[in-house]
């Protein structure tokens, strides 16, 4: 059975987020990891393991990887913010679809049937979701093509 578009694109995002939850830890670990060699490196000086030349060297080396690995994850976390901003939005509009789909149920009942207050009631609830978020769907989609768009 084929996954309709709006599946795959939710299941393509939750990939992506699992690779960038994992790509942020690696640099996590990677920045703690620079932290703690700047901190030890003062005391090879100190104790005469390593020369001074060579200790700043070093140091200046770590400092520039840990500014890199800074900067990339600040870079994934922009990514990270974008795609759970997508994916809330294919959700939104899931949830919106599923609204219609029950509306227009309960409607074709409340037309057969007479209506009880609860249906009623559950109609105008309905509508009034759809109101709501049809709108912040459609905010959502337009922001992020007006992005693609633009580009970088």
């Amino acid at each position: 059975m084929a996954l309709s578009q709006h599946q795959q694109a939710v299941s393509a995002l939750r990939i992506t987020l699992a690779e960038l939850q994992h790509k942020e830890r690696q640099l996590d670990n990677l920045i703690q990891q620079f932290r703690n060699q700047l901190r030890r490196l003062p005391r090879q000086v100190m104790y005469g393991r390593a020369s001074l030349d060579l200790s700043l060297s070093a140091m200046a080396e770590i400092e520039e990887r840990l500014a890199d690995a800074l900067a990339t994850r600040r870079r994934v976390l922009v990514i990270r913010k974008a795609a759970l901003e997508e994916l809330e939005a294919l959700e939104l509009i899931k949830r919106v679809d599923e609204a219609r789909h029950k509306l227009q149920g309960l409607k074709r009942q409340a037309l057969a049937f007479p209506a009880s207050e609860d249906i009623l009631q559950e109609i105008r609830q309905l509508e009034q979701f759809i109101a709501d978020n049809s709108k912040r769907a459609e905010q959502a989609i337009t922001a992020s093509y007006l992005e693609r768009q633009q580009g970088p």
